[in-house]
């Protein structure tokens, strides 16, 4: 796989520098026992223009600075409630609260480092700043979720029944403010509607943009929300004369979830720096589109990976029936429209 600090591949000759924001291709012969065309095309950035945001992406920055703004404040007020209830599940919401301030403030900056423009010594940008990012908001719910685990076991057998009627109070108001920012931060994402068809692959691609920093930001006000819920129910519990441990066990099944989230945030960043094939880009189906095109008789050399943040890349070797010199490039335009593939480099060589 060719690596991502490159804009083009190695051959015999050399290329000159040249720039990501408008497509372009080299087409030339060399000098081996077949002819090579080779052509590189490069879209324009889908998600910026001089290193600004579109307007989707300025819709996604704002509700995320809403929701920092909105959580920010309410820290203070669930953590004083928590303190007031004695209740270790409203303590680990409030807590939670907290490093959700610090992730979303390191998503939003993340954001706003990955549309930079690309730079002689970065030449596909800062694409990865916001799968990093992602991955570190799950380490961090991971890392708060271990410490609300210790608590809630020591607390199994060593306190006293928290206060249910505020408990209840504050948790009931926890619910409203962290359910409203999860879904400003789903609307935000769009949702995870997809299609199966060629012709919107092309916007699919495109719209998974900032989707894996925002379900990072998203998995963070979800698990405040699920731990607004188990508050809820262990505060009825509570109150019906249920046990104490009550809250414990709520943290419990809170802390579950949010670790098979993190788990699987923390997956997808992994297949992004490996530079795994991304789902909504297969293998098999852009080797099925090339290999269908007009002239082309095999195809070798296929690679496939994403830089983040819905910036796609695709590297392959065709053979084909003749050596025009313009094959190349209508085949990265139909790859680019067909797909939304944003850097499409294409040899063509002359089937023997």
């Amino acid at each position: 796989m060719r690596p991502p600090a490159r804009a083009g591949h190695d051959h015999s000759e050399a290329h000159d520098a040249h720039a990501h924001d408008h497509a372009h291709a080299h087409d030339h012969a060399h000098a081996h026992d077949h002819a090579h065309t080779h052509s590189h095309a490069h879209a324009p950035a889908p998600t910026s223009r001089g290193g600004g945001f579109t307007p989707r992406e300025a819709h996604q920055a704002g509700r995320l600075r809403i929701v920092i703004g909105l959580i920010s404040a309410f820290f203070f007020v669930e953590l004083l409630g928590a303190i007031w209830a004695d209740s270790i599940v409203l303590q680990a919401d409030a807590l939670h609260l907290l490093t959700d301030v610090l992730a979303l403030g390191a998503n939003l900056l993340a954001m706003r480092i990955a549309i930079r423009e690309p730079t002689p010594r970065f030449t596909f940008g800062l694409r990865r700043a916001e799968p990093m990012a992602a991955m570190a908001g799950a380490l961090l719910v991971l890392a708060t979720t271990s410490l609300v685990l210790a608590e809630a076991v020591r607390a199994l057998h060593e306190r006293t029944p928290p206060k249910a009627g505020i408990m209840l109070f504050f948790a009931f108001v926890a619910l409203l403010v962290n359910g409203c920012s999860a879904w400003l931060l789903h609307d935000a994402i769009g949702g995870h509607a997809h299609s199966h068809d060629h012709g919107s692959q092309a916007r699919s691609a495109k719209d998974h943009g900032h989707a894996l920093n925002l379900r990072s930001a998203w998995l963070h006000m979800a698990g405040d929300a699920l731990g607004a819920i188990a508050a809820l129910i262990a505060g009825l519990v509570i109150r019906a004369g249920g046990p104490a441990a009550a809250d414990s066990i709520a943290s419990f099944l809170v802390a579950a979830i949010l670790v098979v989230g993190s788990v699987r945030i923390l997956f997808a960043g992994g297949l992004v720096l490996f530079e795994a094939a991304p789902p909504h880009l297969p293998v098999a189906t852009v080797r099925a589109i090339v290999a269908g095109y007009p002239g082309v008789v095999s195809v070798h050399d296929l690679h496939v990976w994403t830089l983040g943040g819905g910036h796609d890349a695709i590297t392959l070797h065709v053979r084909a029936l003749s050596t025009d010199a313009a094959m190349g490039q209508r085949l990265s335009e139909h790859l680019k429209g067909t797909l939304g593939v944003e850097y499409v480099t294409v040899q063509v060589e002359l089937a023997s």
